[in-house]
């Protein structure tokens, strides 16, 4: 009989399933200890219990030799999983900000954590798999996809989490449904997803990177579009969608999100983000970086958008920074739009700046803080906002700001009109008249009539200027005569003073006795010895009025031959009879041109507003 000491234990299964030979019972013990806890259920050993799941089993009987992260991310989808925890692990490490799990480390990934395209297809549009699936979805982290993945007109039951994976080759989402879709971190190629429905949110963040355009034409998604902190870059050729001649890092044109579309964050694009023809809940872009000089950096032409941050009133959320152009034309702005700690950069020469032309805002535009670098453009052509919120250190260069038809009912300072005429000015050489008149009208909703007719003067002054040497002269002397017609009572002050001097020139003239008798040409009758008396004052009002006879000119006129002194206020006047004939005749002209502007002027005849 053996001892007792050198009793052996049955054979005792393996984890690879071999029998441990017959051991003395303290080499058993400790073999069944280590049995025990390579049996629990750790990351690292999971693929032990993993063959036993239905899922599992499932797959391995159409997919052989499956990989590490292939039976983790069947795991996790397995509805027998009770304790699937937040994501199934590719790699040694649950966390998502382990720099094992970088996809930017992907070279050195080996092939446990490859995920065959075809398994993941399996999943979406088997019955059997999806049977066996938890309603929840599908999710791992930090694998690599191998073959183009390819859910094209497939109806997915369940929400598929890839965060930091890697996708080599182009995806392919065209017409896809889906109850959501998380690709947050990951790398990929290009992806088409035209036309996709995502009933909540599609998550293209935190630092997901795309070698290629990425489409969501026609996409809709009913929560939030989110790519902040997003990487996008356009393809080296071009891909097959409706602006495939802007070679678009993201193209959403036509896109439905009920939610908000976020670009910012650390977000960048190394081409055009369009989102033309869209509609979006809410636009969001401070801290994104959009590149593409002299093109078409971002693009929201005749979307519809609830409410829009084109850079953030918090300098601490990250500025909005763009070479190239930003579009809004015929964009509608059910709110308000903000454009605030931004910059628009590009080569002096090339096209960059804001154009807006023919937007629509039904709130305020909020203008501050803002960036126009080398003659960026500012471009509010036919834009129409409620109420316009600038500053001028925002304003742009000289020539560079278009605003002819730009329709506003109030704006905020700067108020005084010093500082809107320099705005007006900024248009450069060609004269418009409407930005003129709606200033005034803004004015004048405010009743600030003095204010308002500054303004009608200014844009006569800019008017007139652009006829030419003629224009200047002739809109000078309306200018500072009548105002153009807006004030013409200061014709009567002209006239008066008009008056006035001939007058005293008169009298001095009669002193000198230079003013002669007209007869006998006007020789009064026999009977009337007496002469008409020369009275200075009524014969310049004589000369003077057009219309009106005091019988003065008709008597009395310089003679042309003679000349005189006289004493004024002690000193010594000569007078000249021709020089006083040729100041009389300037007096006359000048009667009849101030009457005829002055009547002008108050029957509106000169003014254009």
């Amino acid at each position: 009989m053996k001892r007792a000491d050198s009793l052996i234990w049955e054979d005792i299964p393996k984890r690879d399933g071999s029998m441990l030979r017959r051991l003395p019972w303290t080499q058993g013990l400790a073999a069944l200890i280590i049995a025990a806890l390579a049996a629990s259920p750790s990351h690292a050993a999971r693929s032990a219990q993993t063959d036993s799941t239905p899922l599992i089993g499932l797959a391995a009987s159409k997919f052989p030799n499956l990989t590490h992260a292939e039976r983790a991310l069947l795991w996790f989808s397995d509805a027998d999983d009770v304790n699937r925890g937040e994501i199934g692990v590719a790699g040694s490490s649950a966390n998502p900000d382990d720099p094992s799990n970088d996809p930017a480390n992907a070279r050195i990934w080996g092939h446990e954590r490859e995920i065959r395209a075809v398994i993941l297809e399996w999943l979406c549009v088997s019955p059997d798999a999806i049977r066996l699936e938890n309603p929840k979805g599908i999710g791992i982290l930090g694998a690599r996809v191998v073959g183009r993945l390819d859910l094209s007109h497939l109806r997915v039951p369940f929400m598929i989490v890839m965060r930091k994976c890697v996708f080599p080759d182009r995806m392919k989402l065209v017409g896809t449904e889906i109850p959501y879709l998380n690709l947050n971190g990951s790398h990929t190629g290009e992806i088409d997803a035209t036309g996709i429905i995502v009933h909540s949110d599609l998550d293209l963040r935190e630092r997901f990177n795309a070698s290629g355009e990425t489409v969501l034409v026609n996409a809709k998604i009913g929560g939030d579009l989110h790519c902040s902190g997003g990487h996008f870059r356009k393809s080296e050729v071009a891909m097959p969608s409706i602006n495939f001649l802007y070679h678009p890092a993201i193209d959403a044109t036509g896109a439905v999100v009920a939610g908000t579309a976020d670009f910012c964050c650390g977000f960048e694009s190394n081409s055009a983000v369009m989102v033309d023809g869209s509609s979006l809940g809410g636009l969001v872009a401070f801290g994104g970086h959009f590149s593409n000089p002299n093109g078409t950096a971002f693009s929201a032409a005749s979307a519809d958008i609830t409410d829009a941050y084109v850079g953030a009133i918090h300098p601490e959320l990250g500025p909005f920074e763009a070479n190239g152009e930003v579009r809004f034309f015929n964009a509608h702005i059910k709110t308000n739009l903000v454009v605030a700690h931004a910059r628009f950069l590009g080569a002096r020469g090339e096209d960059h700046g804001f154009l807006a032309a023919g937007m629509v805002v039904d709130g305020f535009l909020f203008w501050q803080e803002v960036e126009l670098r080398n003659g960026a453009t500012l471009d509010l052509r036919g834009a129409k906002v409620a109420v316009l919120l600038d500053q001028e250190k925002s304003w742009p260069e000289k020539g560079s700001l278009r605003i002819d038809g730009f329709a506003y009912t109030g704006f905020g300072p700067p108020s005084d009109v010093a500082s809107r005429l320099i705005w007006l000015r900024l248009q450069g050489p060609e004269f418009h008249p409407q930005p003129y008149n709606q200033l005034a009208a803004s004015y004048k909703n405010t009743g600030s009539d003095s204010q308002a007719v500054q303004v009608l003067i200014a844009k006569d002054d800019a008017r007139y200027g652009s006829y030419g040497l003629l224009g200047w002269f002739w809109g000078g002397f309306l200018k500072y005569t009548i105002a153009y017609g807006h004030r013409p009572l200061l014709a009567l002050s002209w006239s008066l003073a008009v008056v006035l001097l001939g007058w005293l020139l008169v009298s001095i003239g009669s002193r000198a006795g230079v003013m002669c008798e007209t007869w006998p040409e006007n020789k009064p009758a026999e009977a009337r010895k007496r002469y008409e008396r020369l009275s200075p004052l009524l014969y310049s009002l004589d000369v003077f009025l057009p219309f009106v006879n005091l019988h003065q000119e008709h008597y009395w006129w310089p003679d042309a031959e003679l000349s005189g002194d006289c004493l004024v206020l002690n000193r010594k006047i000569h007078c000249d009879g021709r020089m006083l004939r040729r100041y009389l005749w300037l007096q006359i002209i000048a009667g009849w041109v101030l009457s005829a502007i002055f009547i002008a002027g108050i029957t509106g005849l000169l003014r254009n507003d």
